[in-house]
């Protein structure tokens, strides 16, 4: 069964599920009131992939039916692990490699801590998800200096967003590690992969447009160290960067909640979706399988926002060698989202809408053009 908002709503559209598309309004109560629905059939798991939607579940597990079980209701530690200020506290604590971090909710923090920052910096929303909502997907700024810092911070802040100024660990997009788990409440871990990227969108910052899975113990170890001390349970995407001088792994933050990447694991054939289940119905589990081939996922929405800004950047004579790279760089591909031959039908209805909101804006920038002559008019 598929649960959708108005943001995803061509999943519900996959083949051999029960989708229900319910926009989010108010605090949640069209939410609650199908969840009510569904717990009077009988007992359901319930499993996130939106940061959003796991916030929501930490404010409305009170309301939440007896019949819903989900990983967020049992504590907050969810939300310790989603504040990227928290979560770097917890980090240290575990004894990991953190880079240089300072809280942000004011101008004045810029020039108190400018002497000691280790420039260049970057500065991060205090929660991802809330930014994208208004300000878009660049949500970190590399910054060379305290100005450049300051003018972003007052921009965030001016919306409404604290920040977090911290120290930018060199290296490009393969340098970012991510080691995917599922923790269990007896400290166990029925589900554990590595995730490389290999880029993302936006470039050097952003969300995984194509990585592979990988065997990556040094990012594995970080995550089960701030985990165990979190005192997790449920799944997660730990990410790392490894710095590109050094070797060291830093902790960078915590995606508490199913990955884009989690694909990996089940082309994979490590059976981790039905392992996670099993882990939240509180089933004991044998080790987990071996990987058995080697696999590489697409996210098709980001990876041609990747693929138009390489060959915008690409000088005009190079343009098609930047177009091989990308197309070559698909060998091996299991996993492409959207884009999934087996089941076609979310992508066809993924971009039905994209054409239908194109259309839509459109048709209001026309009538707004036609109208505009009458109030000249009329202000005459």
């Amino acid at each position: 069964m598929v649960i959708a908002g108005s943001d995803n709503s061509f999943t519900t559209h996959s083949r051999g599920v029960e989708g229900h598309f319910v926009p989010f309004a108010g605090d949640g109560e069209a939410w609650i009131d199908l969840l009510d629905e569904l717990a009077s059939r009988g007992s359901y798991v319930l499993l996130t992939g939106s940061d959003a939607t796991c916030a929501w579940l930490l404010d409305a597990r009170d309301r939440l039916p007896p019949g819903i079980v989900c990983f967020e209701r049992a504590d907050d530690v969810h939300a310790k692990l989603m504040g990227k200020a928290t979560s770097h506290a917890i980090a240290q604590a575990a004894g990991v490699a953190v880079p240089w971090t300072v809280a942000v909710s004011a101008p004045e923090d810029i020039d108190a801590v400018s002497a000691d920052a280790p420039w260049p910096c970057v500065l991060k929303p205090v929660l991802s998800h809330e930014w994208r909502v208004s300000l878009g997907d660049h949500r970190v700024m590399l910054v060379a200096n305290a100005e450049e810092a300051r003018r972003e911070t007052e921009r965030a802040l001016t919306a409404g967003f604290p920040l977090i100024l911290s120290e930018y660990v060199p290296g490009g997009d393969g340098n970012v590690e991510e080691a995917i788990v599922v923790r269990a409440a007896d400290g166990s871990y029925p589900v554990a992969f590595g995730c490389q990227k290999i880029r993302q969108y936006p470039v050097g910052f952003g969300v995984a447009s194509l990585c592979e899975i990988a065997e990556l113990p040094q990012s594995t170890a970080l995550a089960r160290a701030v985990l165990d001390e979190a005192g997790f349970v449920g799944v997660a995407g730990v990410e790392t960067k490894r710095h590109a001088e050094t070797g060291i792994h830093y902790f960078v933050e915590v995606n508490v909640r199913i990955p884009t990447q989690w694909g990996l694991a089940d082309c994979s054939g490590l059976d981790a979706s039905a392992r996670l289940v099993a882990t939240l119905r509180g089933e004991r589990l044998a080790q987990q399988p071996p990987i058995r081939r080697r696999a590489r996922l697409v996210y098709p929405q980001q990876d041609v926002r990747a693929a138009l800004a390489a060959l915008h950047g690409a000088p005009r004579g190079k343009r098609w060698a930047v177009a091989l790279r990308f197309m070559r760089s698909y060998a091996g591909t299991r996993d492409f989202g959207i884009l999934d031959p087996r089941d076609p039908a979310p992508g066809v209805a993924c971009l039905a809408g994209f054409i239908r909101r194109g259309v839509a804006a459109r048709l209001r920038a026309a009538v707004a053009r036609r109208s505009r002559p009458g109030r000249d008019r009329q202000a005459g």
